[in-house]
């Protein structure tokens, strides 16, 4: 069982008329650092049994900002939802800090936004603080969530 599973009932029932029969479909998971998203994610992803793009293994380290191997990430999408036939397209779950930023960037859509929250998360590091804020301006991706989850802690 997952640390956290039955913080996450609220998710599964959000996705399950989403992701029935598994259409291709791009489900964004957001937040700040450190609140649990690359936990809910693989979560999802065992759950639903898709793909999960962690984002983090894709940064392009000591930037100071969020700057991802964009041709990989998309390498990644396209090889699950572009296809002709639309039943052999497969949902893809992605996680991380800027992800609607990356996507804009990779040319797609969430379809789904779920933007989690948490109140021991930790503080932004001083490198990306900037950047995070700026995202977060720009973008506003909480009120663009279809979903919002707050995990307390225990």
């Amino acid at each position: 069982m997952f640390e956290n599973e039955r913080n996450y009932a609220q998710a599964v029932e959000a996705l399950k008329p989403l992701l029935h029969d598994l259409p291709g479909k791009i489900v964004a998971i957001g937040g700040p650092p450190g609140v649990g998203k690359t936990t809910l994610g693989r979560f999802l992803a065992y759950r639903f049994n898709v793909s999960l793009i962690e984002t983090d293994l894709f940064l392009i380290r000591n930037q100071g900002v969020l700057i991802y191997n964009h041709d990989c990430i998309e390498q990644i999408i396209a090889a699950r939802l572009d296809k002709p036939d639309p039943t052999r397209q497969r949902p893809v779950l992605i996680e991380g800090a800027a992800v609607l930023r990356l996507l804009e960037a990779v040319g797609r859509r969430a379809d789904f936004i779920i933007h989690v929250t948490s109140a021991d998360a930790p503080e932004n590091p001083d490198p990306l603080a900037k950047d995070l804020k700026d995202y977060e301006a720009r973008y506003s991706p909480a009120s663009k969530a279809d979903l919002h989850l707050h995990f307390d802690p225990e």
